[in-house]
This record gives structure tokens, sequence and C-alpha cells, in this order.
């Protein structure tokens, strides 16, 4: 499933393979750290592996893109991560 980066709405969007809002995961910036605050899945995707896909591509979008460095502030996002230790390079 495709994720697009649309940093002037400071999200990463999930999209199925339609096309369709599948989730996102909301950022603050601070300095060159990108803030994780929010992951969401429409209540009707939830329990479909949305969530873990939803997050897995926006980690990786970042890392490959070179985004910054990541401050998991949402619990989703900061689980996720410790049972992903692939991603343990992307913490502030």
């Amino acid at each position: 499933m495709p994720i697009r980066h649309e940093p002037e709405a400071s999200r990463y969007v999930l999209l199925d393979d339609e096309g369709d809002f599948a989730g996102e995961v909301e950022y603050d910036t601070q300095g060159d750290t990108l803030l994780l605050v929010r992951a969401e899945v429409p209540m009707e995707r939830r329990g479909g592996g949305y969530g873990v896909t939803l997050v897995r591509e926006t980690l990786e979008m970042i890392r490959d893109e070179k985004h910054g460095k990541v401050q998991p502030i949402c619990p989703f996002i900061a689980k996720f991560m410790v049972k992903n230790p692939e991603f343990q390079a992307l913490r502030a």
C-alpha cells in the first residue's frame, strides 16, 4: 500500500490499493526531529493490519528519504519501534 508525505499538513497518509484513505500519522517538527504524535486508522479498517502497515511504511519513508530523526509520542508507534529494532536508529 502506498504512503504519501503531506508536509503542508504535517502528516503521512496511507492509501489502500484503490487509492482510498486508510490511515495517517500526524507529526510536529522540533528542529530536525519529527515528533510522531498520532497514528490513526478509520474505525471500519481497524483489525485489518492497516495500523502496522501505516507505521512501518511511514518509518521506512522517513528513513529512506532522510526526513530526520523521530521521537514517538504515540504509544502505538513507540511500541512498534520497540518490537522492530531495525527502526531504532531513527530515534532522536
